[in-house]
């Protein structure tokens, strides 16, 4: 059946290709000053007065043109009848879809307008016919590494060659093709009684017992793992987790009762850990759960040792080690915690894959995406040639994005922060993001029994996970900040201008720095930032962090129940709050009138200020209360017996 004799027989029932369609004409001519003339096939109008424009293919070979001579006629009926992209409908209807599909999907993908394919299968001799809908394959977005990856620690070469072997022939027998494995080497130079004190304080810590409790056995003979095999996968989609799964029964049960609860992030990290439970197990001598984090930390200390590459990414062969190293950093955006992209405003296509990416990185910081996409646009309109350099730190931490900045060694390096660097060709605009300080805050506890059940150690476990929490930006106001955009303009190397973006404009104020902005903020709310700071420190340990605290056996040698039973004191009048740290003594266990230091002046003290910078517990020197269902009632430090005569 040649094309023409199809185009009658649709044409004389329109109606079965889809319900609300009229024709309004054959082979509908559009003149095109650049290019062939062109002739639609079908030209209808459906319900909602749409231009319809049908193109017909009758077999593999005349399908192959159909993309092309769609977007020609397209821009014709644009330019012709002055038609916007949203009033136009495109259906591609064909005998053969065997070699129109994948063109087709991403066709529909990358339109601005809205496109249909249909199927049509001839009967009765090709006097009738009926219709299938076709439906677009998924698009891939190309080499996206899961952000769960993997780490195998050895003792020496030989094993680390025997686990590599291992990891290969595991994911062989799983049917995982496309992943590699970063071979690390991290010298360890402590002696072995350094090692030994080491695993005996952490294990200590986590078991909440004195270190000469623990057995001379646990760390007699303690390996020193030096090298690792550092893996990571192209996302596994989710139909393949399961079916990688299936093979174990009792984790397929598991997972099949768990994951219809989950979030689709949830999900997938939940099903990427599973594959690694499945057998074949691969052979490590310690072995840990890795995330872009830790690998940020592993390179800068541990000397690259080659990469062993499968599937795409041993095929690309453009594609080098500093890629892998950055993507693995996250800085693609796949984790949500940071983002690098440099491109020219000239290209098109390019400004819509950084609107979709920055839209998935920033996904948990809807402030900084919806400003972010807001800038892209304003350079496209102000600098359409210039070149634009991206960089995006959204660590989605909370509470630690504070503890972190005023505790560790170069702090400002844990704050959220992004910048925008526009060149045309010179440096004409900066754009940057940070945190701000606003009015009201709430306190510690109040977040802790909003966010975490009031539980601290609650909030210590999202650290082992990466520390993020998807509520950060909620978290982040209930702190007293926000998430802010500025802009500076520059001429010649000189700012000019320099503005604040709020409530929907850019407003000038002087120029400032994101770790100006954050003194700001550490010292409009110090009463905060102290209680973050003593709170969440005891249980710091460098590494991790622990539930274990010695606060309660620190104050259990200055208490004493014979005379707290004998002569039941209770503490008229007590204050609301540590003169320390500020912090409300309503959820404190302890209460401390006493020195600050030797013989120092007197302060009401919460458990952790006496035990940061307090005295000592006894008569002229310091009471100590503890809180039951009557009040304040003193356990130590009692008036002796000879004064009370």
């Amino acid at each position: 059946m040649k094309e023409s004799a199809l185009r009658d027989l649709i044409s004389q029932n329109i109606h079965k290709l889809k319900a609300g369609l009229k024709l309004l004409e054959k082979e509908q001519y559009i003149p095109n000053r650049h290019g062939t003339k062109s002739f639609i096939d079908l030209y209808a109008k459906d319900e909602n007065g749409r231009h319809v424009l049908i193109e017909l293919k009758r077999s593999a070979v005349a399908s192959r043109q159909a993309i092309h001579e769609v977007t020609k006629y397209v821009e014709g009926v644009k330019r012709f009848f002055g038609a916007k992209d949203y009033e136009v409908h495109v259906i591609i209807a064909s005998t053969d879809w065997s070699e129109l599909l994948l063109p087709f999907s991403r066709f529909c993908f990358d339109s601005s307008f809205s496109v249909e394919g249909i199927k049509i299968n001839l009967l009765d001799y090709n006097t009738d016919f009926e219709v299938e809908s076709v439906i677009p394959l998924t698009i891939t977005q190309g080499r996206f590494i899961a952000p769960w990856h993997h780490v195998y620690w050895y003792t020496d070469e030989t094993a680390l060659q025997r686990g590599i072997d291992g990891i290969e022939k595991a994911y062989q027998e799983k049917g995982i093709s496309d992943y590699f494995i970063v071979k690390l080497y991290k010298p360890d130079n402590s002696t072995p009684e350094e090692r030994r004190y080491a695993i005996r304080t952490a294990v200590a810590s986590l078991l909440n017992v004195e270190k000469t409790e623990l057995s001379d056995g646990l760390s007699s003979s303690i390996p020193t793992h030096e090298y690792i095999a550092y893996t990571a996968l192209q996302m596994v989609p989710k139909d393949k987790c399961l079916e990688i799964i299936s093979h174990d029964l009792n984790i397929f049960s598991e997972v099949q009762e768990l994951l219809p609860d989950m979030e689709e992030d949830e999900a997938l990290c939940y099903l990427h850990e599973n594959i690694e439970l499945v057998q074949p197990f691969s052979h490590c001598d310690y072995y840990e759960i890795g995330y872009p984090a830790k690998f940020s930390k592993l390179i800068e200390t541990c000397e690259p040792c080659g990469i062993v590459r499968h599937g795409i990414f041993q095929r690309n062969a453009l594609l080098c080690d500093d890629i892998l190293y950055a993507e693995l950093e996250g800085e693609d955006g796949s984790t949500g915690q940071k983002f690098k992209r440099a491109l020219d405003m000239i290209n098109s296509a390019h400004i819509k894959s950084l609107k979709e990416d920055i839209e998935k990185a920033l996904r948990n910081n809807p402030v900084w995406s919806g400003h972010i996409l807001r800038e892209i646009d304003e350079i496209k309109r102000d600098f359409p040639e210039s070149q634009i350099n991206i960089s995006v730190f959204n660590p989605c931490t909370g509470i630690f994005t504070i503890y972190y900045a005023m505790t560790k060694e170069q702090g400002f390096l844990y704050l959220p922060s992004y910048t925008i660097t526009v060149r045309n060709p010179e440096e004409v605009r900066i754009y940057y993001g940070a945190l701000e300080a606003i009015e009201s805050a709430m306190d510690f506890q109040q977040i802790l029994e909003k966010y975490y059940e009031g539980d601290l150690f609650a909030l210590l476990a999202t650290i082992t996970c990466g520390g993020r929490d998807e509520r950060d930006s909620d978290i982040i106001e209930d702190l007293g900040a926000q998430y802010r955009s500025y802009r500076i303009d520059i001429c010649e190397g000189q700012i000019v201008d320099s503005f604040t973006f709020r409530e929907d404009k850019w407003r000038m104020r002087p120029p400032c720095s994101f770790l100006e902005l954050f003194q700001s903020y550490a010292e409009q709310h110090q009463s905060l930032v102290k209680e973050i700071l003593l709170r969440i420190s005891d249980h710091d340990q460098g590494a991790f962090f622990t539930k274990a605290s010695d606060v309660h056996e620190s104050l259990d040698v200055y208490m004493n129940m014979e005379e707290t039973n004998k002569q039941s004191v209770y503490f008229c009048g007590a204050p609301d709050r540590c003169d320390i740290c500020q912090i409300p003594f309503a959820d404190e266990e302890f209460l401390i009138d006493g020195e600050v230091g030797q013989n120092g002046p007197w302060a009401f003290m919460c458990k952790n200020c006496f035990l940061k910078c307090g005295g000592r517990i006894a008569w002229g020197h310091g009471q100590l209360y503890r809180k039951n269902v009557h009040g304040w009632l003193l356990v130590g430090g009692f008036c002796p017996d000879s004064e009370l005569e």
